[in-house]
């Protein structure tokens, strides 16, 4: 943790400093200010977890510096130091929510005391942030919500994987398979300690998944994967199935490898053993292009006659040439799979059991032009016949109200995918579709058109206490969500209103 420590007497400042630094207290890094003045360059470059200030400074004193460092939302927890005489005038510093103070001349097991008990807080804190931080992460992978719509900010993701390789692994249950107990979960990850420094896991019920993120200096290797789960790989007809992909890539690029993971498992699952990181090369796009003609399909109603037509235009979206037709048709065969997963669909609902086995089999004529075509209109023939092409009135006033009697909860697309018994992939396609925005952006609307209307009417009432009344634990994130999609602070509509 890191803490900054104010004080406008060199002795006082360094005695403090070294008196934390030998009681090995959680704050690690320490930075010293001269004055209020020089804590706000420092802090230009310093972001700390707590800050320590003496109330009397020249130019600027505790009071304005913490006024300022609020305004500014550089940090949110403060400690004042103060003399007998400013008893009273420390007392008045609470209303700025400092969270403590301390009396000088300062007593060593009074401030230990102190710094550990606010330590702890914030490592619960951070605790909670993290879990917070990877339920966004599991919207923008799973959900394809994109990152520019999530209050998670690029230096957030860095903390979450500050390593430049990431290997993203899914683990996919069979319908008839219940999902991974979690002491098999917590296998999973030991399997992997020795060779990843950063592990993190989302799973979602509807999508009957287990995602294992590992961040590291480098990309798994097939090597590394078999010796942590080889029981996974080699083990025919387990109930479930395993696939993953990574890349030396920037942090724009976690859903893509969730795409090439899922690509990887389906081709584990239907065409038999081969590498776990399986057309790593342009899957996503390659993917993108069968959903657009697929969507192009149902919006325009091409003819199953035309489609069948398009065949080979379609297939030379795929990578490759006229020399590796085999390779296109099962890349393609694996984009048909990983289309139905997204949509909510089993290749059984189509096709039937039998026909589905047979359907994804790298046997026989099934890599046939024709077959491939038929593949692809039956697909087109079942989405027309039933209604999950269209945009669902009913289905998305249904989620509105749920949310609207329920704004106040910790709200996760898989919660309410639960509550109203739809696929969470479903209800991102009805919302893009029917409101043009995803569920995530809609819910964040809701909740701050509730938390500016609670300003207006109790300008008296603390920020925090309003984050927490429409759905936000944590006030920094209410912070960030109402900053990004309001264009101002909390604070400065607040100001703003008032002034009306």
């Amino acid at each position: 943790m890191k803490l900054l420590v104010v004080d406008d007497e060199p002795i006082i400042l360094n005695g403090i400093i070294r008196m934390i630094q030998k009681a090995h207290t959680p704050f690690i890094e320490i930075v010293g200010a001269a004055d209020g003045i020089d804590a706000l360059h420092k802090l230009a470059h310093f972001q700390p977890d707590l800050i320590l200030t003496d109330i009397h400074m020249p130019e600027m004193d505790g009071l304005a510096l913490i006024k300022e460092i609020q305004e500014l939302n550089l940090c949110s927890r403060f400690v004042i130091l103060t003399g007998y005489g400013d008893f009273a005038y420390a007392r008045q510093a609470l209303r700025y929510q400092v969270l403590d103070y301390l009396l000088k001349p300062i007593n060593k097991d009074e401030l230990i005391s102190v710094l550990g008990r606010i330590g702890s807080t914030i490592q619960e804190e951070q605790e909670r942030t993290l879990r917070r931080d990877l339920l966004l992460l599991k919207e923008h992978i799973l959900y394809h919500t994109p990152l520019e719509e999530l209050p998670l900010r690029a230096e957030q993701l860095q903390l979450l994987l500050p390593h430049p390789c990431t290997t993203i692994i899914v683990f996919q249950a069979c319908e008839s398979e219940p999902p991974l107990a979690a002491e098999r979960l917590e296998g999973m990850m030991k399997a992997l300690e020795p060779v990843s420094q950063k592990l993190y896991i989302c799973q979602s019920h509807f999508l009957r998944q287990t995602v294992l993120i590992a961040n590291d200096t480098h990309v798994l290797t097939d090597d590394e994967l078999h010796r942590a789960y080889g029981e996974f790989i080699h083990t025919k007809g387990s109930g479930y199935c395993m696939g993953a992909s990574g890349s030396k890539n920037d942090k724009g690029s976690i859903r893509n490898l969730y795409i090439e993971a899922m690509a990887s498992l389906l081709f584990n699952r239907y065409f038999g053993s081969c590498g776990l990181t399986v057309f790593k090369e342009n899957i996503y796009s390659c993917y993108d292009n069968l959903v657009h003609y697929i969507e192009h399909s149902l919006q325009h109603h091409i003819s199953i006659e035309q489609i069948e037509k398009d065949m080979q235009p379609i297939l030379l979206y795929f990578s490759g040439d006229s020399d590796c037709q085999n390779k296109l048709r099962e890349q393609f065969l694996v984009c048909v799979g990983l289309y139905l997963q997204n949509v909510g669909l089993a290749p059984e609902s189509i096709w039937g059991e039998q026909a589905a086995a047979n359907v994804f089999s790298s046997k026989g004529a099934i890599l046939e032009d024709a077959r491939v075509a038929e593949i692809l209109s039956q697909l087109i023939r079942y989405m027309r016949r039933t209604n999950d092409y269209q945009p669902n009135i009913q289905a998305i006033d249904k989620i509105v109200a749920f949310v609207e009697q329920n704004y106040k909860l910790d709200l996760s697309l898989d919660a309410v995918a639960d509550h109203v018994q739809m696929h969470p992939n479903y209800i991102s396609m009805l919302f893009r579709k029917e409101m043009g925005l995803t569920f995530l952006h809609y819910l964040h609307t809701f909740r701050l058109a509730k938390a500016k209307q609670i300003m207006q009417e109790n300008p008296d009432w603390p920020i925090n206490t309003i984050a927490e009344l429409v759905g936000y634990e944590n006030p920094r994130h209410f912070f960030k969500v109402f900053k990004k999609f309001e264009h101002i602070t909390p604070g400065q509509f607040r100001l703003g209103n008032s002034s009306c």
